[in-house]
């Protein structure tokens, strides 16, 4: 048995308020020995966030905290001065966090964060930290990394903040790395690429691991052993794979069982919710592609530039009435671009886009009332799109009043209709979006879309920020929506689980190109273009710790993929692919197509 790095016995915490104290953890006890990867799993409001800020002893002042012990490398901190806490936190203790941009600093380039952190703990020059500095950045899978040592946050991608916050954390080869949601926001390559580098440092520096997450595969693919919260208390632990194959605890069983799988889609029944009877309900009536069924919305020729920074190139595709079509890629592919440039609130450079065979105008402002009505958008965060200020009972009659042409009183009565198809209760009415839960924010949120009936409805990551327990809710309740009202979906996600189960058809962007589109089942069974091949292995449960790293994007008129892809020839980087046609509609632009169907 490796020696106890971090030991935690009988932790209780609550918070004091207006109400008095209420209790968050209750009776917490856990291990992690020397090169551990330890996950903490459960429902936002669990306790598992309380639980590493009491490790790191960032608990607010409101908090009261009690403990048996509370002890790092056999020593308890409990007791420990603000003067030893900071250099506990900065050389022995790290964390990372959940939102990659909003723990770095956007004023300072990230060499000299990662340097600032080297010279306040280590009697080291500026040359050495900046040295030191671009080695962390190779540790942490940085290619070319004397270049972003020089670049500011805003110039890279989500993963690569990320992998710049790991770099700042283990600057100093922390005994113990805290990770609280650190994938989130990530595609499914850049989190294989973090759990590469969790088991590098493991393996390499026997760093020890709490990995804070409500993704069970993301737990189930990275730690030893697992503990389970609920309503602050651990109801499961245990090995890892022993846990998530054979749970104990109706809690545990019913996290795993809301859980897409990649072979399980809408048509095989609903994904179970928290309190639901059974795993498999009744399936939706099954939706899909149909020729006879008018196209709902089209893409065409859709190009757009940021200044001279090309974002998208000649995209095309048509989704059919009462059609979901899924588009996946990593950060940075164009997919949020193109979600609004389709319901115009971004102007394409070039092509245009068509609802119901008829051109719209670019900008949202300057379309027909029953343009903007028909044609609705649910955000990634709720938090960011609704008001604060007002109560969700005026959030969500205001379309109803404007684009559905309602008076008072009948938008009172559809308010409620639409709340109660959102499963929420008639008091919601109201509340502000503060006094609600994330996943009650997101349905509100839906429920506003629905607020005009839209025929389409585009989704832009609606339940990356979610439990799998809200997420099936939110993905049961859309699949509802459309079996109700025949509404189409562009439906946009990181997640291929939830593209395979939600999908009738996928588009997979790849720097923004659509290098794929076909069936779910075709994209899902192959053959596949080695990218839309790499996005799947990534997300496969067998995924190995690993993916092909990022290359530096080379200038030459061929594939956008040939510089990381392991077919690629030297004609490849000559000229730019169409797509073909490998069988029943399924496209795939690629220069190897015969070895593609040969595999």
């Amino acid at each position: 048995m490796s020696p106890s790095v971090l030991n935690v016995e009988k932790l209780s915490i609550a918070y004091g308020g207006k109400r008095g104290w209420q209790s968050a953890v209750n009776g917490v006890s856990l291990s992690i020995g020397q090169g551990e990867a330890l996950g903490l799993v459960g429902e936002s409001g669990s306790g598992k966030s309380s639980v590493a800020l009491a490790i790191l002893r960032y608990l607010p002042g409101n908090a009261r905290l009690a403990a048996s012990a509370l002890e790092f490398q056999g020593r308890e901190i409990r007791g420990l001065s603000g003067e030893e806490l900071r250099g506990l936190r900065g050389d022995r203790i790290a964390a990372v966090y959940q939102h990659p941009g909003a723990a770095l600093s956007p004023a300072m380039t990230i060499g000299r964060q990662i340097g600032e952190t080297i010279m306040r703990h280590r009697p080291v020059r500026h040359e050495e930290a900046r040295w030191r500095s671009a080695e962390l950045l190779r540790r942490v899978r940085v290619a070319n990394p004397e270049r972003v040592l020089d670049l500011y946050p805003h110039e890279l991608s989500g993963g690569m903040q990320q992998r710049a916050n790991i770099a700042i954390a283990i600057a100093l080869d922390p005994a113990l790395l805290v990770l609280d949601e650190p994938t989130t926001a990530l595609d499914a390559s850049v989190q294989s690429e973090v759990i590469a580098i969790l088991n590098d440092l493991r393996r390499d520096h026997k760093t020890s691991i709490l990995l804070i997450s409500h993704d069970i595969n993301l737990i189930r693919r990275s730690c030893d052993r697992v503990a389970v919260m609920q309503s602050g208390a651990v109801v499961e632990s245990g090995g890892a794979e022993k846990v998530f194959e054979n749970p104990a605890h109706a809690y545990t069983k019913a996290l795993i069982a809301s859980i897409p799988a990649l072979n399980f889609t809408k048509r095989d029944g609903r994904l179970a919710e928290i309190g639901a009877a059974s795993h498999i309900q009744p399936a939706a009536r099954q939706t899909g592609p149909d020729p006879e069924r008018r196209t709902a919305i089209a893409c065409k020729s859709v190009s757009h530039s940021f200044g001279s920074q090309p974002v998208l190139h000649n995209v095309e595709f048509r989704i059919g009435q009462g059609e979901t079509f899924g588009l996946i890629g990593e950060s940075g592919s164009g997919k949020s671009t193109l979600a609004r440039i389709v319901t115009g609130l971004q102007t394409p450079s070039q092509g245009s886009v068509e609802l119901f065979g008829k051109t719209v105008a670019p900008r949202a402002e300057r379309r027909a009332r029953g343009e903007r009505r028909d044609l609705q958008m649910v955000f990634q965060s709720p938090d960011r799109t609704l008001n604060p200020r007002h109560r969700i009972g005026r959030i969500i009659s205001r379309p109803l009043r404007r684009l559905a042409g309602l008076g008072r009183r009948d938008a009172k009565n559809r308010v409620a209709e639409l709340l109660r198809s959102v499963r929420l209760t008639d008091t919601t009415v109201e509340q502000k979006p503060r006094s609600l839960s994330g996943g009650q924010r997101q349905r509100a949120a839906i429920a506003r879309a629905f607020a005009g009936a839209p025929k389409v409805v585009v989704l832009d990551e609606p339940t990356s920020a979610l439990d799998v327990s809200v997420q099936a809710t939110v993905l049961n309740l859309l699949n509802d929506l459309q079996r109700d009202r025949d509404t189409t979906y562009l439906f946009i996600s990181h997640d291929l689980r939830v593209v395979r189960y939600m999908a009738d058809r996928i588009g997979v962007l790849y720097r923004g190109r659509l290098i794929e589109t076909g069936s779910s089942e075709q994209v899902f069974r192959g053959p596949n273009h080695p990218y839309t091949k790499l996005l799947l292995a990534a997300s496969s449960d067998e995924a190995p710790a690993d993916s092909v790293q990022a290359a530096a994007e080379t200038a030459h008129g061929g594939c956008a993929f040939a510089d990381r892809c392991p077919l690629a020839l030297a004609g490849c980087r000559e000229a730019e692919p169409a797509a073909a046609d490998v069988g029943d509609g399924h496209l795939i632009a690629c220069w190897r197509t015969d070895a593609l169907l040969a595999s």
